[in-house]
């Protein structure tokens, strides 16, 4: 079939809409491409499917009674779970379409708030440095934003990264010696070489979890600083402005650095464009996306329950039109 680069990313969705799609690519290409409003009763019905899913019955199953997963942010070598963390089990839980109003993540947002409010303790081993105390509590910050981004419990975290980078882009390009500087009077942490380097997906997180928390001066030099960063987004280690071949696992990570960027900052648009003509010009013979099998990471993928033909393109699918159409908003 020859591929018509006309075609709009609506009636893509619309197109794997009306084939055999799985529950949550239906739910999630009504809810991020099509813009269903909450109460549309094709995104109800989607949505009241998911718990039907071996993906979502995987999450619950494996959910413990305290509503985390175990581990929350080191992955124990111990463990037989395949939702081997806290931070995997909520990531996992949004990216199948669930929503804060689901009973995993109400389980998950309880657990959350009692580690943010000291309530019980961070279960993992504590690193013994100077950096610890900052990154607990920067890791848990960064998991329940995802979940209720705009919760005022999250002001203190959202002030103190906030200062941070604006001490550390002063200047309007990212400066190391400001970020040390910065953390020294501020946390105390020694953060050259360290996960507490502002590029990192949790400090993003928290920075991008309330619109318009970074002034736009800030917000630019940060994206310029991530763009020509060769590790790009910390913890996703993937350059941003070139996208990788060959390992699916490495284009997990290049998209969900994209998605991320999207979802968090409006000026994503102004330096994405080149990304979204490159995407556009991947498409296959049936007009979707194939990146490959399943990455080693389970916290994006897979959507569907298989990922025989066609469902693994039908997830991929999934997965940059929803970037596509954030690009277009």
């Amino acid at each position: 079939m020859a591929i018509d680069r006309s075609t709009t990313s609506r009636e893509i969705a619309e197109s794997i809409l009306s084939q055999p799609a799985g529950t949550v690519v239906c739910c999630r290409l009504l809810r991020d491409v099509l813009k269903r409003l909450p109460d549309d009763p094709g995104l109800l019905l989607a949505k009241s499917g998911l718990e039907l899913t071996s993906c979502v019955q995987e999450l619950a199953r494996e959910q413990w009674p305290d509503g985390g997963w175990g581990a929350f942010h080191s992955r124990s070598t111990k463990s037989k779970q395949k939702i081997a963390s806290t931070e995997v089990g909520v990531e996992r839980a949004l990216a199948l379409g669930l929503d804060a109003s689901h009973p995993i993540l109400e389980k998950a947002s309880r657990y959350l708030l009692a580690l943010l409010n000291h309530d019980i303790e961070f279960p993992d081993y504590k690193e013994k440095n100077d950096c610890w105390a900052t990154g607990e509590r920067m890791f848990v910050a960064s998991t329940y934003s995802l979940i209720h981004p705009t919760d005022p419990i999250l002001m203190p975290d959202r002030a103190l990264w906030l200062e941070i980078a604006n001490r550390t882009f002063r200047s309007s390009a990212y400066c190391e010696q400001d970020e040390i500087e910065a953390h020294a009077k501020l946390t105390g942490a020694t953060v050259r070489g360290s996960y507490l380097v502002i590029a990192g997906r949790y400090q993003l997180n928290i920075l991008g979890s309330l619109p318009g928390l970074l002034p736009s001066r800030i917000e630019s030099a940060l994206l310029t600083w991530l763009w020509q960063r060769p590790s790009g987004i910390g913890y996703l280690t993937e350059p941003l402005a070139r996208p990788p071949l060959g390992m699916p696992g490495r284009m997990d990570r290049w998209l969900a650095s994209h998605e991320m960027l999207a979802r968090l900052f409006p000026a994503w648009k102004d330096f994405a464009g080149e990304v979204i003509a490159w995407l556009w010009g991947q498409r296959n013979a049936d007009g979707l996306w194939d990146f490959g099998p399943k990455p080693a990471s389970v916290n994006t993928m897979p959507l569907s329950d298989t990922w025989r033909t066609p469902h693994r393109q039908f997830d991929w699918s999934a997965r940059v039109l929803g970037l596509l159409a954030r690009s277009a908003d």
